[in-house]
């Protein structure tokens, strides 16, 4: 399903374990950040990396749309999905004109199966996890290490379907 990597840029982001299991969960669909991606559209896809203390990939997913909106008026819309609390929306946009969100689809987890940070440098020669999100373009991506990585997880979650 994950192994025909586009042409385009594929979209990394970082993300603290508790909103990472949100998204594997399905609880949280809109991924929060104070400003829009702009080498990435709809369709592309995003790598979901976990922070410290966890340091592993997780996941994948196609961007279904990016949000831009007053921060009232996008909590209005879409605070539900955003795996947080209005408090929390509030106080992350406090200083903010505008809120950003990436709304995730065909999320893909493979946690029970992470691939270490290790790995990933092998696929990705000089992967530094983001502080927020980076892009990763398919030229620096060693496309067989990646699918080798691919391979194993999907052999592994068709085993326990």
């Amino acid at each position: 399903m994950y192994s025909n990597f586009s042409s385009e840029n594929i979209l990394l982001i970082s993300v603290k374990p508790e909103f990472a299991e949100k998204i594997m969960n399905g609880e949280k669909t809109i991924e929060l950040r104070k400003s829009a991606p702009k080498k990435v559209s709809k369709e592309n896809y995003i790598l979901i990396y976990v922070t410290s203390p966890v340091k592993e990939l997780w996941g994948i997913c196609k961007i279904n749309n990016i949000i831009k909106e007053d921060p009232t008026e996008f909590w209005k819309n879409y605070g539900s999905q955003t795996g947080i609390t209005e408090t929390q929306f509030s106080e992350y946009y406090r200083t903010n004109r505008n809120a950003f969100g990436i709304e995730l689809k065909d999320v893909r987890n493979f946690s029970k199966y992470a691939i270490e940070l290790k790995q990933l440098k092998k696929a990705f020669p000089n992967f530094m996890p983001p502080q927020t999100y980076s892009y990763i373009n398919k030229n620096q991506i060693n496309f067989g290490v990646l699918k080798q990585i691919l391979k194993k997880i999907e052999d592994r979650t068709s085993i326990k379907k």
